[in-house]
């Protein structure tokens, strides 16, 4: 029985190295969200998706987009190759 501890990603970020050939994982910054012996969590953090904004999400839903203008014209980004149905909000604690 190994008494090593695992070392643990979460809250770090993984910088693309510049031979990544992978066109999911070029010139990418991943936001390790989660990382244990179960598995890995991460979320792109700067690839966005072209003319997409979170006012063109918040349409979709017929939610308003007037209460915070300039947050409605920010881009959406888009995460990762990885559960593409999903969607996630990155936001401050408070």
């Amino acid at each position: 029985m190994s008494t090593a501890t695992f070392p643990s990603l979460t809250n770090h970020f993984l910088i693309a190295m510049p031979e990544m050939k992978d066109p999911n994982f070029f010139r990418t910054v991943t936001l390790i969200c989660q990382h244990d012996t179960d598995g890995a969590l991460g979320i792109i953090i700067n690839r966005t998706f072209e003319h997409l904004t979170i006012g063109d999400i918040l349409d979709q839903f017929k939610l308003p987009r007037d209460a915070h203008p300039p947050v409605a014209k920010q881009p959406v980004f888009s995460g990762g190759p990885v559960h593409t149905e999903l969607g996630l909000v990155l936001h401050e604690a408070s």
